[in-house]
This record gives C-alpha cells, structure tokens and sequence, in this order.
C-alpha cells in the first residue's frame, strides 16, 4: 500500500535587502518561492545564475526590467540588452546564465519562483557595493 500523501504548514525566511526586502519560503524539492518588495527608484543587482532557472510575476508597481540572452555576457554588442516594463500580472521568465536586473518605477511586489535555492547570483554591477564578479 503507498504511503498516504500529507499536506503541511512552514514558514518563510525574511531578509532585508539595500533596495528593499524578501521573504522565501521552500516548495518541493529544489524548487522555491520569494516574495520580493522593492521600494521605488531602487534596483537589483544587474547579474545571472550559472544553473538557476526563475519566473517573475508581478503582483504590484511597475518594474522596469533589463535582461539578456547567455551570448549578451560575452557580446553585449551583438546580442545587447533589452528592456521592458512589466505591470501587475506581467510576467518575466529568466533562464540560467542570462543576466537581468529589476528596476522599481514605484513600489513594487513581485513573485519569484526558482529551480535552485542554493545557486548564489554572480553580480555584474551593483549600486550598494556588494562584490561583484571579476573581468
């Protein structure tokens, strides 16, 4: 007889951010969601993961987002940048190895879910001074 499937309760983990705050909290297996706020003006490390997919659905504000494709690393002329902006209910899909920053028009919510917790950001360019990766 298979074991009987089971509902369960947790919580999330806060963290305070320069531009704002998360709160994540882990799903099934490798998979993990985060609310994101991000004040107004304020913005997000431009960076990428090595092996994390994420999904972005906005749920308040209005976020300018910048994003490329994995060739945009190694020739922003040829492959450059775009940039959109994106409103409740919008969504931005960011696979691994393609940079994006989010950039807040106003306060703003918005829902992250990821394939990897673990896969720490390499950081291209950051307001606040956090390490970024080298040449």
């Amino acid at each position: 007889m298979p074991a009987p499937k089971d509902a369960w309760t947790s919580s999330s983990i806060s963290e305070s951010k320069p531009w704002g705050e998360t709160h994540v909290w882990h799903a099934l297996g490798h998979i993990h969601g985060k609310l994101i706020h991000i004040r107004k003006g304020e913005r997000t490390s431009l960076k990428y993961h090595k092996v994390k997919t994420e999904i972005f659905f906005v749920i308040s504000g209005e976020l300018k987002v910048t994003f490329g494709n994995s060739k945009t690393l190694k020739n922003p002329e040829k492959y450059p940048y775009q940039t959109k902006t994106l409103r409740p209910m919008e969504v931005l899909y960011v696979q691994s190895e393609c940079p994006y920053r989010l950039e807040a028009a106003e306060d703003s919510q918005v829902i992250e879910v990821g394939d990897r917790v673990t896969d720490e950001p390499v950081r291209i360019d950051d307001d606040y001074g956090r390490e970024t990766k080298s040449g």
